[in-house]
């Protein structure tokens, strides 16, 4: 059986989401933390929990606001030819037009026979799991035995329980019919048969008070059938089919480490269910190396009849999966809204090629486009700046800078990033006309994506050496000659073409060498990687606690930016 509609109402941080699910296999749910990812895991484990004791409480309930019911709907497709016999949940089928991704309430020869299973839980805590209709929106009672047969499992951090014969395991799936039940009262017995034969060496001590408990029964009044004695209460040592777990060898496989056990459990989801599975992953990548994450993939790519819920917040995961499995999750005062990567209209942004390059970025949820390593670098160095002056840091707000890797790329890729539901913003040079014109800018403007240019049609170089005070102008080229090693004296002259002093700290301040110091750092690349980018900014820092600086478009632009980034 597989899921194809998921509604959830008042569940933990989700206010409401309606997702129409498209018809594949794997979805990875990415997106910034706190978007709700694994509540959603969580959303269809408790619709389809094996076990009537379900445990909940005022928490599970969206801002604790008890008043307002938990309401997860589940509508799934791919039924077992028992759903849908007349005697148990047929008068219920509806339709689900996979085309149109829609759902109709009747069923329908032209649409996937569907059902809908409703998790309900009121102030009172109790779980109440129905199969509804609009034709019976009060439904029938969706039975434990039958929740257990759309075979969904859960692989988590905590799930030692998964490897283990508890009811609803896939272990237990995987078990064929028996009575582990009468196996396991017949262990209780044995146990208790073998103390019996020891009793004169191991229970000496325990017999004695015993006999002393005998004696002052008689005493009271209490009568003795036969004669005190200690022996073990099968009822107090009675093993459940929980107790019975996977060993290898005398050692429980609890014990593995923790990607060992993630691995194992989704290899027995998959086995140990000829109808399918529906698998929930989250933190796909957690306790495993990079080789063994490429192994698992590539295990749930193959699997044909499983249907995989995963979430990550790794950039490997991402880039071992296509466009086709990533779903961003967005969150916003509780409405979640769930984005496809391979979404109509995304095609010319070459999205998968964003996914390879740069795969960090799709984890956050404010991103900023920056032209090149450069202005990342400065970025991150005026990110330091700001939290020193006790500002919150570009993470807390959840921003993500990156590197569009050229001009001519930047607009493609803001607009690719803003269609996946990113709120994004843009910062530019504006010495590249012809791969990205004021009219770009203007064009992104105009959608929604702030965008950020030097002024004069500079580049980044050039608006720094023509805005910094002279002593920061001064530490940038101690910085390019000192400690990155680059000719400054002579890369300066040959665009200054005038007289200069060998001696950097003796270039007297002009509006000419500026130009030049700025052509010159820009051409031969001075801090054309991130963490130059990175130094430089920390070699100039002082200048922006200046209020004089303060008003340069350097300074005024970086301003913007960061008020853009602090912005709910």
């Amino acid at each position: 059986m597989k899921i194809r509609k998921i509604v959830i109402k008042n569940f933990r941080g989700v206010k409401a989401l309606d997702w129409n699910v498209p018809t594949a296999d794997i979805f990875c749910l990415i997106g910034k933390g706190d978007s709700s990812k694994s509540t959603i895991l969580e959303a269809i484990r408790y619709t389809f929990h094996p076990q009537w004791n379900l445990a909940l409480s005022d928490s599970d309930f969206y801002q604790c606001k008890i008043a307002d019911p938990i309401v997860i709907e589940i509508t799934i497709g791919h039924l077992a030819a028992d759903f849908c016999a007349l005697n148990k949940y047929g008068l219920h089928l509806r339709g689900w037009d996979a085309a149109a991704q829609k759902l109709h309430d009747e069923p329908d020869d032209h649409f996937e026979s569907v059902l809908t299973a409703r998790l309900t839980v009121d102030k009172d805590l109790e779980p109440k799991w129905t199969v509804v209709c609009d034709r019976n929106p009060d439904g029938v009672l969706f039975k434990q035995a039958d929740r257990n047969k759309v075979g969904v499992g859960l692989i988590g951090v905590f799930s030692e329980r998964e490897l283990s014969w508890a009811n609803g395991t896939a272990l237990a799936k995987l078990t064929a019919a028996q009575s582990l039940s009468e196996l396991l009262a017949n262990a209780s017995r044995t146990a208790r048969s073998s103390l019996d034969v020891d009793r004169a060496v191991t229970l000496t001590n325990f017999d004695t008070a015993a006999t002393k408990s005998q004696e002052i029964a008689k005493l009271l009044g209490v009568p003795v059938l036969d004669a005190y004695k200690a022996h073990l209460d099968l009822a107090s040592i009675n093993l459940k089919v929980g107790g019975l777990s996977l060993h290898d060898g005398e050692i429980p496989l609890r014990q593995l480490g923790l990607g060992s056990r993630r691995m194992l459990q989704c290899g027995i989801q998959k086995a140990g269910l000829e109808e399918g599975h529906i698998t929930l992953f989250d933190e796909l990548e957690f306790g495993l190396e990079p080789h063994r994450i490429t192994r698992l993939i590539k295990h749930i790519k193959d699997d044909k009849r499983g249907q995989y819920f995963l979430t990550t917040h790794s950039p490997m995961v991402l880039r071992e999966l296509t466009v086709q499995d990533l779903h961003i999750v967005h969150s916003n005062g509780g409405v979640v809204t769930i984005v496809s990567a391979a979404e109509k209209g995304l095609e010319e942004h070459e999205v998968q090629g964003k996914i390879r390059s740069s795969a960090e970025a799709f984890l956050a949820k404010k991103l900023v486009v920056c032209e090149g390593a450069t202005e990342v670098g400065f970025i991150r160095g005026f990110d330091d700046h700001q939290l020193e002056n006790g500002q919150d840091p570009l993470s807390y707000h959840g921003v993500a800078l990156l590197d569009s890797k050229g001009a001519s790329k930047v607009k493609g890729m803001a607009i690719a990033f803003k269609k996946l539901g990113y709120d994004v913003s843009v910062l530019a040079d504006g010495d590249a006309e012809k791969q990205f014109s004021a009219a770009d800018a203007a064009g992104l403007v105009a959608i929604g994506i702030p965008t950020y240019v030097w002024s004069d049609k500079l580049s980044l170089e050039e608006r720094a050496f023509v805005d910094l005070p002279w002593a920061s102008v001064l530490a940038s080229l101690t910085l390019a000659q000192v400690e990155l090693f680059y000719p400054v004296y002579d890369q300066v002259r040959s665009q200054y073409q005038d007289v200069l002093d060998p001696d950097i700290r003796e270039w007297p301040d002009s509006p000419k060498l500026r130009t030049a110091i700025g052509a010159a750092a820009k051409s031969a690349g001075w801090f054309k990687d991130t963490t130059r980018g990175d130094l430089w900014f920390k070699a100039v820092s002082a200048a922006f606690n200046d209020p004089v600086f303060g008003k340069t478009n350097l300074a005024v632009e970086l301003g913007r930016l960061w008020e853009w980034a602090k912005r709910v």
